[in-house]
């Protein structure tokens, strides 16, 4: 790569950077750091834009509230409830769910404009149709954490027996702390809830 195009490059991400944060309010999202979100009925919603060389990145994730909720029972962390909703979509032990992505191509600020306005139109259209039901219906199609997502849904679902077998069989290192991985955790949540 020349000299010119990685100087074109970096100036069409700061544009991307740019406009994005212009653009946000105009469709009623909320920004945290790079993520874009919004929330409705107990649901969160949230696009992140990247640019890489001439292409840019939009990723959807959307989940229910509880995801993360049952997440932060299972790790202990339950004070993370209370923080700012945003933390769904920046902090570290949260559930990153991943829907959909798409990838287009911008070698001109005027396309970058269309990308941005497109993939906010689409969070929009996402918080306005895609339900609880939908993220049950397709979550086993979500790659990122999936073992994590299937654990906390079928506790969910109240089926402990097969999320302990789930944990038991996998051992599924996500969120682990000193000595213990998320299946340790998870087990010992379970353990916890069948005996009150």
């Amino acid at each position: 790569m020349t000299r010119e195009e990685q100087k074109k490059y970096k100036e069409l991400a700061k544009y991307l950077e740019n406009r994005t944060r212009e653009a946000f309010k105009t469709y009623h999202l909320k920004k945290k750091d790079f993520v874009f979100y919004r929330t409705q009925n107990a649901m969160f919603y949230s696009a992140v834009l990247s640019m890489h060389e001439d292409r840019v990145q939009a990723c959807f994730c959307a989940k229910p509230f509880w995801l993360d909720d049952i997440l932060w029972d299972i790790l202990e962390m339950e004070d993370n409830k209370k923080a700012p909703v945003s933390l769904r979509g920046i902090g570290a032990f949260t559930i990153q769910s991943m829907i959909r992505e798409k990838e287009d191509t911008a070698s001109e600020p005027s396309q970058i404009d269309g990308i941005v306005a497109r993939t906010f139109e689409e969070l929009t259209s996402l918080s306005e149709n895609y339900r609880e039901e939908d993220f049950l219906a397709q979550y086993r199609d979500i790659r990122y954490q999936q073992e994590v997502i299937e654990v906390i849904v079928l506790i969910h679902n109240g089926e402990f027996e097969k999320a302990l077998d789930l944990c038991r069989t996998k051992q599924i290192g996500y969120f682990g702390d000193v000595g213990r991985s998320f299946s340790d955790l998870a087990v010992s949540y379970l353990q916890n809830k069948s005996r009150s």
